[in-house]
């Protein structure tokens, strides 16, 4: 599948002679050499060139869906070293502390709508495509319909829980005329299509490829199940958070998201199922490593066919200085395309095409990054239990605070993370923190961006299941902390569950149960892209406030939601920002971003000051252009 980065895009470039660079359009998504002519949908390579493009053009957003769907979390701290790219360094620093800005280039969602353009482009075309390739099968044309439609609903996904309200279209752009015609379709709306498209093609993608690569880095079975599980996670809160008039108490049970709650159970299962016998089928010699142990660390019964790599070289008593090697961390992050995955985004130093540094220029290490990890945050998710977080090995590579160079250790700040490296540690003692004892980076700008994985998927029916819940300690609670004690054990050095157990007597409530959801995925997802994606839908889920919503006076604003996440999560290790973050974010639209300024000044005023596509209410400050 890492060939797509190379000969694929080569190919699309040479046939469609098209320029990726930014031009002032709204949303710069069609070719601007020229347009396809109808003599372009030969065969099935011509489809092909444009469905891989397609990828491409996701994979070339990264730096952007990381910011989106990360870089504002509790998370981080800024690097406070000196950086050789200050300027990239500020605004990283201003995002942090939500001083977000319409002029910010980071917020330009082009990109993401040319890949939205390329599935078009192949959805629209298919048929023709079809007809005239005798070669081209039906059932190859419905797997391919299917793979497309999903990966453009994942492109949509990502703009709506980025920006909230967004211009949508399923056809093809193809000149200025058509843009200017766009106005915002509201984020609700948008889900709703997105999951009933995603709905209509859920089972028809291919299973499995011959190529291992190709069946992690192409959108299959598994990864269709996995997004529609996380499509209607989100929908739940969207539709609870709305439901909530004023004051909210998460323990008096709100059924307005439960029937999308038990969905994201239904598909998170499909999900994992697809993915088992999808591994079944791969085997040990086709990809796989040899040697790994496989366990579901007490889920099944609760979630079945479950099988998370086991870190068993973590268990045990070790004398100082023993070198600890940690399987799951090599296998998901490093070797990548691990029994584990859903699908990742693939890039490949064979094919001279990298993820941009972009690992290394978020979390690397000294004046390279821009970012530290924020160590207390972490310890709060531990239950500020420090021997929970010197046993486990998540937060030995997120905060590792004693790394200065392959081969040597310090005692250097901040505390950088490393998940995305080869990394051992030493151990000096079962309750001190692992020293680095090496690391090898030097391929990190060609790892592979994970997109779903299996701990996700869990992780997103322990919360359905907390969502569910109707009274304190029911089967559904149970259920929850019985998969966020799997995720946890595995990567503890106590993987009985003596210790490792997150969870206490007293964490029988619906409340507390979301939270701890919440704690798992920063542990477990730190750097992932995931973080401030996973802090937004828990506001959101809340909702509240006692002023109406900006936009739609029909439900009041989510400003209780926003303020209850910040003193839970936000305020971890940053508390002086508190007091800031409540005023600028004000209320749920203040946890998207804003519109990029050329967006709204090439779809035209509609009047002075008043825009076809108007500014995110929380950041419409006056731009003079």
């Amino acid at each position: 599948m890492k060939r797509y980065h190379f000969i694929y895009n080569i190919l699309l470039m040479a046939v469609m002679g098209i320029s990726l660079s930014a031009c002032d359009d709204y949303l710069t998504i069609y070719p601007q050499d020229r347009i396809i002519d109808e003599n372009f949908w030969e065969d099935r390579n011509d489809l092909e060139g444009m469905r891989y493009g397609a990828y491409t053009q996701l994979g070339q957003q990264l730096q952007k869906l990381i910011i989106w769907g990360d870089l504002r979390s509790d998370a981080y701290l800024i690097n406070p070293q000196n950086n050789s790219n200050q300027g990239q360094r500020s605004t990283y620093n201003k995002i942090l502390e939500a001083q977000l800005d319409s002029t910010l280039t980071c917020y330009d969602w082009g990109g993401v709508y040319t890949a939205i353009n390329y599935c078009n482009q192949v959805l629209e075309n298919g048929e023709e495509v079809l007809a005239r390739d005798a070669q081209f099968t039906r059932t190859e044309w419905n797997q391919m319909k299917a793979e497309i439609t999903a990966l453009r609903s994942l492109c949509y996904f990502y703009l709506i829980r980025s920006f909230k309200d967004i211009a949508y279209s399923n056809k093809v752009i193809t000149s200025d005329t058509e843009i200017m015609q766009f106005e915002p379709t509201k984020q609700l709306e948008v889900l709703n299509i997105l999951i009933n498209d995603v709905e209509a093609i859920k089972g028809q993608a291919r299973n499995r490829y011959t190529d291992n690569r190709d069946t992690k880095g192409l959108i299959t079975n598994t990864a269709i199940y996995a997004l529609l599980a996380d499509m209607y996670l989100w929908r739940s809160a969207l539709l609870e958070g709305r439901a909530n008039q004023g004051a909210v108490d998460l323990k008096v049970s709100n059924t307005a998201g439960h029937a999308d709650a038990q969905k994201v159970l239904d598909y998170g299962q499909a999900a994992i199922d697809a993915l088992f016998l999808q591994n079944q089928q791969i085997g040990a010699s086709s990809g796989h490593a040899t040697g790994l142990t496989l366990k579901d660390f007490g889920c099944t019964g609760v979630v079945n066919n479950v099988q998370l790599i086991a870190n068993e070289d973590m268990k045990g008593n070790y004398a100082a200085n023993q070198v600890v090697s940690v399987p799951s961390f090599r296998e998901i992050y490093n070797n990548g395309n691990s029994v584990e995955s859903m699908f990742e985004l693939q890039f490949s130093l064979s094919d001279y095409r990298g993820n941009g540094g972009i690992v290394t220029h978020f979390w690397g290490s000294s004046t390279t990054s821009h970012l530290g990890a924020n160590n207390n945050a972490f310890l709060v998710a531990e239950g500020n239990n420090t021997d929970k977080f010197n046993k486990d090995c998540r937060t030995w590579y997120t905060c590792n605070n004693n790394y200065s160079g392959t081969g040597s250790t310090s005692t250097s700040t901040p505390y950088y993370n490393f998940k995305w490296s080869l990394c051992l540690f030493n151990k000096s003692g079962d309750n001190v923190l692992p020293k680095t004892y090496w690391s090898e980076d030097s391929e990190v700008a060609y790892q592979n961006w994970i997109i779903y994985r299996l701990t996700d998927v869990l992780l997103m029916m322990a919360e359905a299941h907390a969502v569910l819940s109707t009274a304190e300690d029911d089967a559904h609670i149970q259920a929850a902390r019985t998969i966020i004690d799997a995720v946890h054990k595995r990567s503890h050095i106590d993987q009985d569950g003596t210790t490792a157990s997150i969870t206490k007597n007293s964490d029988k409530s619906r409340d507390r149960l979301l939270e701890l959801v919440m704690n798992e995925r920063l542990l477990e997802f730190a750097g992932e892209g995931k973080r401030w994606f996973d802090l937004v839908r828990y506001a959101e889920r809340i909702g509240g406030g006692s002023n109406p919503d900006p936009r739609d006076p029909d439900v009041t604003d989510g400003s209780e939601g926003v303020n209850k996440m910040i003193d839970l999560f936000m305020a971890q290790g940053n508390s002086a920002m508190v007091s800031t973050w409540k005023s600028r974010m004000k209320n749920r639209w203040g946890l998207y971003g804003p519109i990029y300024f050329t967006e709204m000044k090439a779809n035209g005023k509609v009047s002075p000051g008043v825009y076809r596509f108007p500014q995110n209410p929380v950041w419409n400050r006056d731009q003079q252009w």
